[in-house]
């Protein structure tokens, strides 16, 4: 599974409108200023959210973008799956994943019998199957906040725990 740019970049952005919800909406240019990105970018991600009913835009004077749902009712997944490039729908592997890779055919050459896929489907499903179950909520706070919060949930769901904190310190490159 790749995780875009664009994925990135929306999370990030969501963050900005989720730790702002009780201040009002939010001009694309402070969005943009914050995270590094250009208003341009911003606008783009967002139209895309508004589409889905993410996030919603307020016009007028005091106008910009706020959440149109809790950051509780938002999952991690349905932000991913609105930002994917390419839609893979965990019921349909073959079909969706499948057209991503048919190489200079039409269709994949293995369509029919594949070694592969279920491999790829087994990991679309655990990971969306933890993301779905993410809300937007969790990762608004202090890293050392957002890391409890999804190991809980790891757990809870009796998934390989993530390597913690210290763990990343060591591996790191000076």
């Amino acid at each position: 599974m790749k995780i875009t740019s664009l994925q990135e970049y929306g999370l990030r952005c969501l963050l900005q409108l989720a730790v702002a919800k009780d201040m009002g909406p939010q001009r694309t240019t402070a969005i943009a200023e914050k995270e590094g990105l250009s208003r341009d970018y911003v606008e783009k991600i967002l139209f895309q959210l508004r589409k889905i009913h993410i996030v919603k835009s307020i016009r007028g004077v005091n106008g910009g973008y706020v959440l149109d749902k809790d950051p509780d009712k938002i999952s991690i997944g349905e932000v991913f799956q609105a930002l994917s490039e390419q839609k893979v729908r965990i019921n349909r592997i073959k079909t969706d994943l499948c057209k991503q890779f048919p190489g200079k055919e039409n269709e994949c050459v293995h369509l029919s019998q594949c070694a592969i896929r279920m491999l790829w489907s087994m990991i679309m499903h655990q990971v969306y199957g933890v993301l779905n179950h993410l809300p937007l909520s969790f990762l608004v706070g202090t890293e050392a906040e957002v890391q409890v919060r999804i190991l809980e949930i790891m757990q809870k769901r009796n998934i390989i725990p993530l390597p913690t904190m210290k763990s990343y310190r060591e591996v790191e490159v000076v």
